[in-house]
């Protein structure tokens, strides 16, 4: 975020304005999802845009809690489905992948301040201990520094300097790859580097059984987080099936949520077909990463997020968390959904 823009959220905060637009009454069937990923101080595999340090998520909770009504997720898209009203200041808190942080970093702080939230879990590196390509492939590209040539060699793609704009143009060939290509080419990539043992960073089932037993419920990121829209349909309905009935026989409990993988940067990760697919698949509901608030008329199966980072601290977080609500009163106004 360029220096100015921050320093005018930071006056904004200063001078109490999201406390005077907390005033303002938001359309009683509107709220905001959040959408977390990891929660931790170690940079070493979650991009900035991702990651939130945990003395920033306890300020987010703590002002949450204060000023809004934290509600669970499908408990809260059933009352909306019904046209039943919601709290005022309605928030949903999710995360996104599975990060082992959740639970050592994220899950105390929730349990302090009594709070809900839906996990959405990559089902194959959660529950069968595996490597989850998105957070490896950033770990090993920080810590190894690959040269171009051997990243042109294995993904045929040849990078800018620096991790990011390399991890970019590389989860840009394997986000449209089939499950099985992308881990022969990470596979390729991981014996000609040989980047040794990443530490673990997936949720186990018995945390996710410990924080479930706490007030946390999982729903599905798929089993290998694809884009849902670029794979064939047999493919497909495998990533939508088999994740909720694996979730479901891991916890003992109904999976009725999915969130699409890959966020804003894909055009287009998610279409009608594959909310179709997720509808016939079981679930009541599905989250997207598109941003906006939910209000009346919004779709079970696109249903928008606020994305959460630590950039721009918890002014960026107060002052966008009441421009979605202001996004809902404007609907609200034109008598139309999100």
């Amino acid at each position: 975020m360029p220096n100015i823009k921050n320093m005018a959220l930071q006056g904004l905060y200063r001078l109490g304005v999201p406390a005077i637009l907390r005033r303002l009454s938001a359309p009683e069937n509107s709220m905001t999802v959040l959408a977390y990923h990891a929660v931790t101080d170690d940079p070493a595999y979650a991009l900035p845009g991702i990651r939130v340090t945990p003395r920033l998520f306890a300020q987010q909770i703590a002002h949450l809690v204060q000023h809004y009504t934290v509600v669970d997720l499908a408990d809260a898209l059933e009352q909306h489905a019904q046209g039943r009203p919601l709290p005022p200041r309605a928030v949903a808190i999710t995360f996104d992948d599975g990060y082992l942080d959740n639970y050592t970093d994220a899950f105390g702080v929730l349990k302090a301040h009594r709070a809900c939230a839906t996990i959405f879990a990559t089902v194959d590196p959660v529950l069968d201990g595996g490597r989850f390509w998105v957070s490896w492939l950033y770990e090993v590209l920080l810590s190894e520094r690959p040269a171009p040539a051997l990243i042109d060699e294995v993904f045929g793609v040849r990078p800018e300097a620096g991790t990011e704009a390399a991890f970019n143009a590389i989860s840009g060939v394997l986000n449209y790859c089939p499950s099985a290509e992308r881990e022969v080419l990470l596979d390729r990539f991981a014996e000609r580097l040989d980047p040794g043992a990443t530490p673990p960073r997936m949720l186990n089932v018995a945390q996710m059984r410990e924080m479930q037993a706490g007030g946390i419920r999982f729903g599905s990121h798929t089993l290998s987080h694809p884009i849902l829209a670029n794979i064939d349909h047999e493919e497909r309905q495998l990533e939508l099936r088999r994740s909720r009935a694996r979730l479901i026989e891991a916890l003992d409990r109904d999976v009725p949520l999915i969130a699409y993988p890959n966020g804003r940067a894909i055009p287009r990760n998610f279409d009608a077909s594959v909310m179709a697919d997720c509808r016939a698949a079981g679930y009541r509901a599905a989250v997207t990463s598109r941003r906006g608030p939910v209000t009346s008329g919004a779709d079970a199966f696109a249903i928008p997020r606020m994305g959460v980072s630590q950039m721009g601290g918890i002014a960026r977080f107060a002052v966008t968390l009441e421009r979605f609500r202001a996004a809902a009163r404007r609907s609200g106004k034109n008598g139309a959904g999100a």
